[in-house]
């Protein structure tokens, strides 16, 4: 490979002439050419400038060259830039304070943030925050009022409100220590009166202007603003626009494929319908290959749709209909272990498939009549019966008498858990009723609209919990309510309280009923309560002795932590037998 050639002595300063290695030549161009050059920069630029080499900063720093400040102070001025230099303000210092965004004291960069005013007009200056704590204080030093506690001081320092609610000041602590050091020097009284006279000249005039400046920096955020949000609601007409198209070419093919305005849709329209389908509300337009994914789920959606309405149809038929199926006196006359309401009624297997079937035809209320109330009281008994049965398998297994681990077997004759004395539950509402199984489900409870059963309490179910199920769910859905399940009885914390107390009483939680129960007379105590008492803290404990029944009321009411009851038998025995 040839050497390369080396250049020419001549090329090398033709280069250097046409490109300038340095700016030490730039001050010695024509006044008038410079001039015009200077007129049409930024003073953020001039400042920078300042910084590039000592020429430009002696050149630009002349006092005798301040038209340059003032006209770039007018092209800013012209671009809505804010008000200009005041009197008490060379223009470099006040080309800092206005566009710089750096601390003044560790030259740091601060975060420009539009809807923040960032600067201390008052002041002169921006801070970053940890130069801020050293630089301003909240309140005028106690030296400075020392030196004249007549005057009012607050009038003499340029200061910052804190709040708009509380009267309170930022003060900038140079100012106090010059104050201070021009005031000490003072040697009488007209010398301090007119120190003082000039302070709050000066003062006056700075919070004027910086009262301009804070008047501009509001308005500059309002149009900021206003920007953001007309930017804001252009991307959403954007939005809207892609996703009225993308809904109209939806409609478009749907309708190809069959699909028209009927009743059972949203305003009785097909657009309306799909319109906030998360597959149709998407800011996208619509591309022949995603539409083809997409046309399988829209149709298992308006299909699933389509049925739902029908059958809120057919249950809000059957809600009226069902006091002539079945009167509330009958309800009462087949004496029901759990009583049923409406969801419990059309889930039944019976009533279900009269209700599903015939897809799309109405139902009629006197047809549910005739069909359904010679054999609603079997149904009702049938599906009591069953969930007796749940209640029972529950119960075992809340108290463990399944278990045969060191613990004596559970008495054959005992088929009914629910029965036994240690089956004492709380309302699932928390209402603070508490009983024994069989007379909590009769309950009606407070907690509930117009005091009816608990089981009413409104429910709003999810579509995960009925595992798809789109009968069970609409069902759900239009009643308020889900189905009937034992869960709902449970013992939470109090099951280790209520198998001490029957062993204070010498029996097996796990054969004791509330039938051998009745005929016991001893009396006991809760002995931290008694214990409790003797504290002049807590005069109203309860210290009494308690038959059983109201011992086991007072371990679910007023102990939650239920491990720390310790029953004594306190020798005493009741009047009488109590009812259960």
């Amino acid at each position: 490979m040839a050497p390369r050639k080396k250049k020419g002595k001549n090329t090398v300063e033709a280069l250097a002439s046409l490109y300038p290695a340095s700016l030490k030549g730039f001050p010695a161009l024509p006044l008038d050419i410079l001039f015009e050059i200077f007129s049409l920069v930024h003073p953020l630029d001039l400042v920078y400038l300042t910084r590039t080499t000592k020429p430009f900063r002696r050149f630009l720093l002349n006092r005798a060259n301040v038209a340059i400040w003032r006209a770039a102070f007018a092209n800013s001025a012209n671009e809505g830039g804010p008000p200009g230099c005041p009197t008490y303000m060379c223009e470099p210092a006040w080309a800092r304070v206005a566009f710089e965004k750096a601390c003044h004291v560790c030259f740091v960069n601060l975060r420009d943030d539009p809807n923040l005013d960032s600067v201390w007009w008052e002041f002169g200056t921006r801070y970053c925050g940890d130069c801020m704590r050293s630089q301003v204080s909240q309140r005028i030093s106690v030296k400075v009022k020392r030196l004249d506690p007549r005057r009012n001081w607050e009038a003499v320092f340029p200061r910052v409100p804190r709040s708009t609610y509380v009267k309170s000041y930022y003060y900038l602590l140079a100012d106090q220590h010059k104050v201070l050091d021009a005031y000490t020097k003072t040697e009488n009284d007209e010398e301090r009166a007119a120190l003082f006279q000039t302070c709050r000249e000066r003062t006056n005039l700075i919070m004027e202007h910086s009262k301009l400046c804070r008047e501009w920096a509001a308005k500059q955020i309002e149009n900021r603003r206003k920007e953001a949000e007309n930017r804001r609601e252009e991307k959403e007409e954007k939005q809207e626009a892609k996703q009225r198209s993308r809904l109209q070419a939806i409609v478009a093919k749907l309708t190809a494929l069959g699909w028209s305005d009927e009743t059972w849709m949203v305003a009785g329209t097909l657009s309306e319908q799909i319109r906030d389908y998360p597959s149709v509300a998407v800011p996208r337009l619509l591309a022949p290959r995603a539409y083809r994914d997409l046309e399988p789920t829209l149709i298992l959606q308006l299909n699933t749709d389509k049925r739902t309405w029908f059958l809120k149809q057919r249950f809000q038929v059957f809600m009226k209909a069902f006091p002539r199926i079945i009167s509330q006196a009958e309800l009462d006359k087949l004496a029901l272990g759990v009583p049923p309401r409406h969801i419990d009624v059309v889930l039944i297997p019976a009533v279900r498939a009269l209700l599903e079937k015939d897809g799309e035809a109405p139902v009629v209320a006197d047809d549910l009549v005739q069909t359904l109330r010679p054999t609603m009281p079997s149904f009702l008994q049938t599906w009591s019966g069953e969930c007796m049965v749940l209640i029972h398998g529950h119960a075992r297994k809340l108290l463990k008498l399944d278990e045969s681990d060191n613990q004596p077997a559970p008495d054959p004759g005992v088929s009914d858990p629910t029965a036994l004395a240690v089956a004492y539950i709380a309302c699932p509402l928390l209402c603070g009723v508490a009983g024994h199984y069989n007379t909590l489900l009769k309950h009606s409870c407070k907690a509930t609209y117009n005091d009816r059963h608990w089981l009413y309490t409104p429910y709003h179910g999810t579509s995960d919990e009925n595992g798809g199920d789109i009968y069970e769910k609409t069902a759900a859905d239009t009643f308020c309510q889900r189905r009937f399940a034992p869960t709902m009885l449970h013992f939470g914390n109090r099951l280790p309280a209520l198998e001490g107390l029957l062993r204070a009483y010498g029996r097996n939680p796990k054969t004791t009923t509330v039938q051998d129960m009745t005929s016991e007379r001893r009396l006991v105590h809760c002995s931290p309560c008694v214990a409790m008492s003797k504290d002049a803290r807590h005069p109203s404990v309860t210290v009494h002795p308690l038959d059983w029944l109201a011992a086991m009321s007072h371990s679910t009411k007023y102990h939650l932590r239920q491990d720390e009851i310790r029953w004594e038998i306190s020798g005493k025995h009741r009047a009488s037998d109590v009812d259960v």
